[in-house]
């Protein structure tokens, strides 16, 4: 066997593929990574200085070298000798595979390396492929298979050959793929890299037709027609049940079953079996299996009307799905191939899938300590207590539902576009402990991606993080659909079918609200809590147009690093009795929004549109902390000290404050900004564009503070409600003008017509008012008169501000003016604190005191007879 070291994947630049560095190995030990091996506080150590942004995963020595046959001789002899009775396409399409081409060559690299046990010294192996658009054809792989007298029985001669048992000598060109796309609708070949959530839009994805045919090619194909199964059968035949009995050669479908229908996934009742797809998805031990998935539809299989294999895997690559968001392989798509008789190491890529699901009375437990870094594996191809740098990679998969889930060991990757945790079940949650990681810094990845599913929940106390080029710490989004969005996209709420609509097979109506399953009429998560730090380089949280996000919950100590932005949009139907999504492309229908079937046809549109907004909540805690957050169980918290470091973006975004200190590094574009009882400070970068609400709620004790020592604008574009008893704190030159701007564009609702302007100067500005009453009373009085004249056009003025506030930190100060000048006083932390009226014990107290003080002066008379000391 050829050293492995020399065919590990490397490190490329992007651009120039003759810069090669190959990343050592050692296959000579077993690693099972112990979960306290790597400390939280430390986990940044298994990072190399690799700069991501500049790398390509790819390989030296390839498996496989594809060409592309365009001569209508060749193609009709390819297919008159490896693809025997069927019949060469009319309708000849364009491919071209090159250095230049990027798809082919990260496919390439990642099979290589998945496959890396058979890669030899020997020349690649040459598959020639033929590209065509016939509409009635599919991407699909045919070979030369072995007859039953042969020791490779039902093989085709690439997967005999890969396999190294029956080896052809001195021949290298093996099989025939045929990529079949839409000629109206295109396909996707990405100039950079393949993406573990697909981003192909309206096209159809080259990569996965690729892998795709690939499966096909290595043996994930059946020896049948349309009357049963043949002999010999194929090594995938091998492994297929129905009624708990294997299949045979030469038995029909008619005999298994009456009703059988082979492209049906319940009549014939076909199942896979293999060892390790049984590992995976056997129930665990705190588990009690969902029937319908564990007992019934495990692993169920049908086939298309070409005889391919579809397996019941909802939106995965070998599936039958009509929407598949699946950029690689899932994990249980590599342990078959492991159960059709490839040595590959799953754990490469992923490090623990459930599939599983549990029931709402019994829900699947799982507490997970096992870490994903480059050290875990059955093969360990990368330096020991380094993070993995394997592309496409998962260190958590949560496909089934009805899950909790604890995420106790740390996830260390920078892999090209890999995934720390994904999730695409419904009503699992997610907890991640103080003291857990999960870092994924390759470029274009994501710490936690949700991506299908509904009413989701997540807590995150501990990190999160995805410092790569493009990385997003929080992403939820869908994805395309690998077979074009234009024939199906999916989101929270809707399913449309626009190809269908275009070619007339759909009405409009029926088109733009197709049969959306249960399983995503929900928000995607419910609800995001966070109480540890959440990073991302280019958002930190990241909510696509086609998934929505109910409430997000910031709590005490919670520190957010990156853009916080939504694209999650709804509008009400013209008639007022529907509500819709716009779609990302023109070209796509919009999506009628589908809800449980319980709420009926006639919707309250009012009601729902609130439920469709995305709140993020600030300040708030559990009022009973053993029970979930929820909007019965959220109290404020006037402790609380929540820092935000970047913008916050979205139309459908609701901004509530309701206890303690936000500081938000950024400015905002949402549509409600709520503040009662609290502190938001807003500090955009220099030259930033102006902070915009719709709605601006300023309640009892809201303070809005400006101040940073530099300019800004701050518009509210529909309605402002302030109350008298709340503040704007906004930045002052040092006589007083002022230096923020607050733009009331539609209408402003102030009792009594009292805006609350109180001004911002810096520490060394203060204490030289402090010691100058006169200055200070002269620079009081003309903020006041600036701040009316700013407010005069909305029928409004300000009171004499009671405090100063410093613009370096979030603290101020009381201020008492005089007609003889103006004196500062007491240090205060923030506007609600200072303006609470004093609790009914401290009356109480000082009543109390009174009376005792009064009482002691009677007895000190009386013992002084005369009232008079002698």
């Amino acid at each position: 066997m050829f050293d492995v070291k020399t065919v590990i994947a490397i490190v490329l630049s992007g651009l120039m593929c003759q810069h090669q560095a190959l990343a050592s190995t050692d296959s000579s030990k077993n690693f099972d990574q112990p979960s306290g091996l790597y400390y939280h506080n430390d986990i940044h150590r298994l990072f190399s200085d690799l700069k991501e942004s500049d790398k390509i995963f790819t390989s030296r020595n390839s498996l496989f070298k594809p060409y592309v046959v365009t001569e209508d001789s060749e193609i009709s002899d390819l297919f008159s000798r490896r693809a025997k009775g069927v019949d060469a396409p009319s309708q000849k399409g364009e491919l071209e595979f090159s250095s230049s081409k990027y798809t082919w060559i990260n496919a390439s690299s990642i099979l290589t390396f998945l496959f890396r046990n058979y890669v030899s010294d020997n020349e690649p192996f040459s598959v020639p492929f033929v590209a065509s658009t016939d509409p009635d054809r599919s991407s699909r792989a045919f070979d030369l298979h072995y007859d039953a007298a042969n020791l490779c029985s039902g093989m085709g001669y690439f997967e005999s050959n890969l396999k190294n048992i029956c080896v052809i000598n001195n021949r290298h060109d093996y099989g025939l793929v045929e990529i079949n796309y839409n000629k109206d609708i295109g396909v996707f070949s990405s100039k950079n890299r393949i993406k573990l959530l697909p981003e192909n839009g309206i096209k159809e994805s080259l990569s996965h037709k690729l892998f795709l045919t690939f499966a096909s090619l290595i043996g994930v194909y059946s020896n049948h027609n349309h009357e049963g199964f043949k002999n010999p059968l194929s090594t995938f035949d091998y492994h297929i049940i129905s009624n708990n009995n294997f299949v045979t050669d030469k038995v029909k479908f008619s005999d298994i079953q009456k009703s059988c229908d082979y492209d049906s996934y319940s009549s014939c009742h076909f199942k896979f079996v293999g060892v390790n797809t049984e590992a995976l998805l056997a129930p665990g031990k705190n588990t009690k299996p969902q029937a319908d998935f564990y007992k019934t539809d495990r692993f169920s299989i049908h086939f298309t009307k070409s005889g391919a294999p579809k397996l019941n895997l909802r939106n995965s690559i070998l599936s039958g799905s009509s929407f598949i968001n699946h950029g690689f392989y899932n994990q249980a798509e590599l342990e078959l191939f492991k159960d059709i008789g490839y040595n590959i190491n799953t754990k490469d890529f992923f490090g623990t899938s459930i599939y599983n699901s549990g029931t709402p009375e019994h829900r699947g437990n799982y507490k997970i300590t096992k870490s994903f870094t480059a050290s875990n594996g059955e093969v360990r191809p990368f330096n020991q207590d380094k993070a993995s740098i394997v592309p496409l990679s998962t260190g958590t998969h949560i496909y089934g539902s009805y899950n909790d889930v604890i995420q106790s060991a740390i996830i260390a990757s920078q892999g090209f576009s890999s995934i720390g945790i994904r999730i695409e079940g419904s009503r699992n949650t997610l907890l991640i402990p103080k003291t857990t990681s999960v870092v994924e810094n390759g470029e274009s990845s994501s710490g936690i991606a949700v991506t299908y599913g509904r009413d989701n929940s997540i807590d995150i106390c501990g990190d999160v993080e995805a410092n790569g080029k493009d990385g997003i710490a929080l992403n939820f989004d869908f994805g395309s659909n690998v077979l074009s969005d234009l024939k199906e996209y999916r989101g929270s709420y809707k399913r449309v079918r626009t190809y269908d609509y275009i070619k007339r097979k759909l009405p409009k109506e029926q088109a733009e609200a197709y049969d959306t399953p249960n399983i995503i009429r929900g928000p995607l998560v419910s609800a995001l809590n966070i109480s540890g730090k959440v990073t991302g380089k280019k958002y930190s949280i990241y909510i696509d147009d086609s998934a929505h996000v109910r409430d997000i919950n910031l709590t005490d100590k919670a520190r957010v690093v990156g853009d916080i932005v939504s694209n999650w949009n709804y509008y009400v139907s013209p008639d007022g009795r529907s509500l819709y999504s716009k779609p990302y492309d023109v070209k796509l229908l919009a999506g009628k929004l589908q809800f449980d079937s319980v709420y009926g046809e006639n919707l309250n549109i009012p009601a729902f549109v609130k439920k469709l907004s995305t709140n993020i909540n600030l300040g708030i805690k559990k009022k009973n902390k053993v029970k979930e957050f929820s909007s019965d169980n959220l109290v404020s918290d006037s402790k609380s000290h929540i820092q935000i470091a970047g913008n916050i973006i979205g139309k459908t975004i609701n901004l509530l404050s309701y206890g303690g200190l936000s500081d938000i590094e950024g400015s905002i574009n949402v549509n409600r900004l709520y503040i009662k009882d609290s502190s938001v400070f807003i500090h955009p970068e220099a030259g930033a564009k102006p902070s915009v609400v719709d709605v601006l709620d300023l309640s009892r004790g809201g303070q809005l503070d400006l101040t940073d020592g530099g300019s800004q604008t701050f518009i509210v574009k529909d309605k402002a409600t302030i109350s008298s008893n709340s503040v704007i704190c906004i930045d002052a030159e040092k006589n007083g003008s002022l230096l923020d701007a607050i733009k009331f564009d539609g209408t402003l609702y102030a009792p009594d017509g009292v805006v609350n302007f109180e001004p911002g100067i810096s520490y060394n500005d203060i204490k030289r008012y402090s010691s100058d009453p006169k200055a200070l009373l002269d620079f009081m009085n003309n903020f006041v008169r600036q701040a009316n004249g700013m407010l005069s056009k909305y029928n409004a003025y300000t009171k004499f501000p009671k405090h100063i506030w410093y613009t370096q930190g979030k603290m101020g100060r009381t201020v008492n003016c005089s007609p003889r000048g103006c004196y500062i006083g007491d240090f205060i932390n923030t506007y609600s604190n200072a303006s609470k009226p004093l609790p009914m014990w401290r009356y109480i107290l000082s009543f109390v005191g009174c009376i005792l003080l009064l009482g002691f002066s009677v007895v000190l008379i009386r013992k002084t007879g005369s009232g008079r000391f002698g």
